[in-house]
């Protein structure tokens, strides 16, 4: 019988997994893009996929994986083994890492037997919890050249961004010709630290300007994409990014390589939250 697709996705998480244990056994910790390379995707579709079909972050794994396998040690061998076996710098960081994730100290689980057990069962599990899906559909968007600068910092800020695309290209076009505003997020803000969170700030320019100094030029294929439209938050798109996500493996669809695109409606500066617009695409593979 032919593999559906999701099939396919958890056995790509699977590979990630086992990836994950095979590291952790070591004593080593492999960072998202060692995960996502086994997966066979990119780092940020492949954090969003492992989270709606595990249930938790690539991180939040990766840190309850290291813990509960470190909790045998300190039962046995006392917090230094266990700080080794976790793979943390310290005893210190493990035990901060230990009191964040389940609430206990290394001393009060490492002299309390029914405590430890209880402690490794809650471990054992991922306990985060799915989105509900909402609407979507299927549509086709034409190929599309964009001029863009790449941010990295704080999501929040990204006013800062857009202001110096928009001051690189009007440098050198006039404002007639700025077809649409988009964006492209490498880094989902929610899990990414915000001094690293990177995403590309661009302009449709109707072919007009040239790619220079910070400015760089995206050519993206024709092709077809989930979608939805939204009103509210810009800085909120991401907790409904993961309905195209959920939809995706729910309608067996295959993902595409490209990156999840934004279209604002509106300026930011312009427009308060509550009233924000914008079109959200996730490609499709061509079948």
């Amino acid at each position: 019988m032919k593999p559906d697709q999701r099939s396919r996705y958890a056995a790509r998480i699977e590979r990630a997994i086992a990836l994950l244990e095979r590291s952790l056994a070591t004593g080593e910790a492999p960072v998202l893009a060692d995960l996502a390379a086994a997966a066979a995707m990119s780092e940020f579709h492949f954090h969003r996929i492992f989270r709606l079909m595990t249930g938790e972050a690539p991180g939040a794994a990766i840190t309850r994986a290291r813990l509960a396998g470190s909790l045998p040690v300190l039962s046995s061998h006392g917090i230094g083994a266990a700080t080794g076996q976790s793979g943390y710098a310290t005893s210190q960081a493990y035990a901060r890492a230990l009191r964040a994730a389940t609430g206990q100290t290394p001393s009060a689980l490492g002299s309390d037997a029914q405590a430890l057990d209880l402690t490794a069962r809650a471990l054992a599990e991922p306990s985060g919890a799915q989105e509900t899906p909402l609407r979507i559909e299927i549509v086709e968007l034409a190929p599309l050249r964009l001029l863009a600068v790449r941010n990295v910092g704080a999501y929040a800020e990204l006013n800062r961004g857009f202001g110096h695309l928009f001051g690189l290209v009007l440098a050198q076009i006039g404002p007639e010709s700025l077809q649409a505003i988009w964006g492209m997020p490498l880094d989902d803000p929610r899990f990414a630290r915000p001094e690293n969170c990177s995403f590309i700030c661009a302009l449709d320019t109707g072919g007009h300007g040239e790619a220079t100094g910070d400015l760089e030029e995206h050519r993206l294929p024709g092709g077809h994409y989930l979608s939805f439209s939204a009103t509210g938050n810009y800085d909120a798109l991401h907790d409904r990014i993961d309905v195209l996500y959920i939809d995706l493996l729910e309608r067996d669809l295959p993902l595409g390589d490209g990156p999840v695109l934004i279209n604002y409606l509106d300026d930011a500066d312009e427009v308060s939250p509550p009233d924000q617009r914008a079109h959200v695409y996730l490609p499709l593979a061509a079948e």
